[in-house]
């Protein structure tokens, strides 16, 4: 067994398959003074001297986070990247001292992936728990529950796990950013990257009929100049995409996109491998190619790799399973160990991006002198430049009052019969 297939066996064990095989469903996430003053801690410089000013949700030990993740309900296989999330905060707290002098209070509700019950969470976190801030809050409906009321109340929405390029709207949502690109610009890149290599491709696709997989079509057909002569939606409910890829696999394609998230992708390989035919393939980040070869390989990866590999991919957090070598994905696996009694996946190493963004604005923000809501997000959106940990190299923050998404640049890569990605492009690329 390769050294990838233990490591994925691993977190198998801990997590169960249902939880990974569901791991693209991410898609679907100033004044001084009150309550907020006090003696300062020993050894700590007084508010006065540092001129610190806050507002709500900051005391002189503790900093007040809200996050609602999905604990119940047929979505509660996100539960790993809450926690991701939780872990990292512990670790901030237990080993880094915390932020600003200040430990983290990380106070998760429930939003069961529902817009009405998130938004219930967010005015409970907000109203009675008195928040600084909202961060990670994960999935797409949830989040567009709470986003409007962050909005109404001036509550920074930080980082927020969905790729729905609709909440980096600044005139609409003024107080929410996205933890990650957008679904668009991974879309635009592998259309770029296709007119590149396959000009004269024959192109099908398959698509979520929702907003992920429609913001996937949309960003590859406003890049992609070739000819798309094939396009099959499947409804995020449905339990067979048989007569789908039937009809792409009529239409004679040799270029098959897969705008859809991990739930079905494992499907469509497994037909392709069914009838012996084998398109080239692009995917986006949704996807996780070991855990797809382990499903068609009836839980040998080795198996289902020789039908997922040469598959071209968009990446850009590190890979969690053939990266046990990078020092970063071996930290991240070390947190999750000690703080979450978890071997880590790529939903904790997702949480963990979200937490790392949040620790390092509101570090920015104490430095500044302002932990106010107003404050803390002032800085939210002028981080720039700062790269998580676990990030693919040469890709770097760029949040911008104009720009609310952690970034939009993306590498290419191909997935190797070992299920590693092996880079197409010598670095990272920016959708405009």
């Amino acid at each position: 067994m390769t050294n990838v297939a233990k490591l994925f066996w691993s977190a198998r064990t801990r997590y169960g398959l249902a939880a990974l095989l569901a791991l693209g469903l991410l898609a679907l996430a100033a004044a001084c003074g009150g309550e907020e003053e006090g003696p300062a801690p020993a050894g700590t410089p007084s508010p006065q001297a540092r001129q610190l000013k806050t507002d709500v949700g900051v005391t002189d030990t503790e900093i007040r986070i809200g996050h609602t993740g999905v604990f119940s309900g047929p979505y509660a296989v996100l539960r790993p990247y809450s926690d991701g999330l939780k872990a990292y905060v512990d670790y901030v707290n237990r080993e880094r001292g915390g932020v600003c002098n200040r430990t983290i209070r990380l106070i998760t509700e429930d939003s069961q992936y529902s817009t009405t019950v998130a938004r219930q969470a967010a005015v409970k976190l907000v109203e009675q728990d008195r928040v600084l801030a909202l961060v990670g809050d994960i999935g797409t409906e949830a989040v567009l529950g709470e986003a409007p009321y962050a909005a109404e109340n001036k509550v920074p929405h930080l980082f927020v796990g969905t790729g729905a390029a609709e909440l980096a709207d600044g005139a609409k949502y003024p107080w929410t950013i996205l933890g990650g690109p957008d679904w668009v610009a991974e879309g635009q890149l592998l259309g770029e990257y296709a007119n590149e290599r396959f000009p004269n491709a024959r192109v099908g696709i398959l698509y979520q009929n929702d907003v992920l997989g429609q913001s996937f079509v949309d960003g590859f057909r406003r890049t992609f100049r070739g000819s798309i002569v094939a396009m099959q939606p499947h409804e995020p409910t449905a339990t067979d995409i048989t007569s789908q890829m039937a009809n792409l696999r009529a239409a004679n394609i040799d270029l098959l996109f897969l705008a859809t998230a991990a739930a079905f992708s494992p499907r469509a390989f497994a037909y392709m491998g069914s009838v012996g035919w084998r398109p080239q393939v692009m995917m986006p980040t949704p996807n996780y190619p070991v855990i797809i070869a382990n499903i068609i390989g009836g839980g040998d990866p080795a198996r289902g790799l020789q039908v997922v590999r040469g598959t071209i991919q968009t990446q850009y957090f590190k890979d969690v399973f053939s990266g046990a070598n990078d020092p970063a994905v071996q930290e991240h696996a070390r947190i999750m160990r000690t703080y979450a009694n978890a071997d880590p996946n790529p939903l904790t190493l997702q949480g963990q991006i979200a937490g790392e963004l949040m620790v390092e604005t509101l570090k920015r923000a104490c430095d500044a002198g302002d932990l106010t809501r107003q404050g803390v997000m002032n800085m939210a959106l002028s981080l720039r430049g700062f790269q998580p940990t676990v990030w693919v190299p040469g890709i770097t923050t760029n949040f911008s009052p104009q720009f609310r998404m952690a970034t939009r640049c993306l590498l290419i890569v191909e997935i190797q019969a070992d299920g590693s990605p092996r880079p197409l492009i010598n670095q990272p690329r920016c959708a405009s």
